[in-house]
C-alpha cells in the first residue's frame, strides 16, 4: 500500500494544476458512484432481509 502511495505521488509531481484538477474531480465522481452502489446494495440486502433501516428506527424511536 505504501509503495502505492508512493508511485501515485511520484505520478502528481508531473502533473499540471489543470490536470491534478481534473484528477481530483474524477476521484470525487468514483467516490460518488460507490457510495451510490453502497447505499444500493444496503437498501436490496434490508428489503431482502426483511429489516428495518435506520431512517425507519428513527421515525419509530424518536419523536420529533
Amino acid at each position: 500500500m505504501f509503495d502505492q502511495f508512493k508511485v501515485a505521488s511520484d505520478l502528481m509531481k508531473n502533473m499540471t494544476p489543470d490536470q491534478l484538477s481534473g484528477l481530483m474531480k474524477q476521484a470525487e465522481a468514483s467516490k460518488k458512484e460507490i457510495e451510490n452502489l453502497v447505499r444500493k446494495i444496503i437498501d436490496e440486502e434490508i428489503r431482502k432481509r426483511n429489516l428495518i433501516s435506520r431512517e425507519d428506527a428513527e421515525k419509530i424511536f424518536v419523536k420529533k
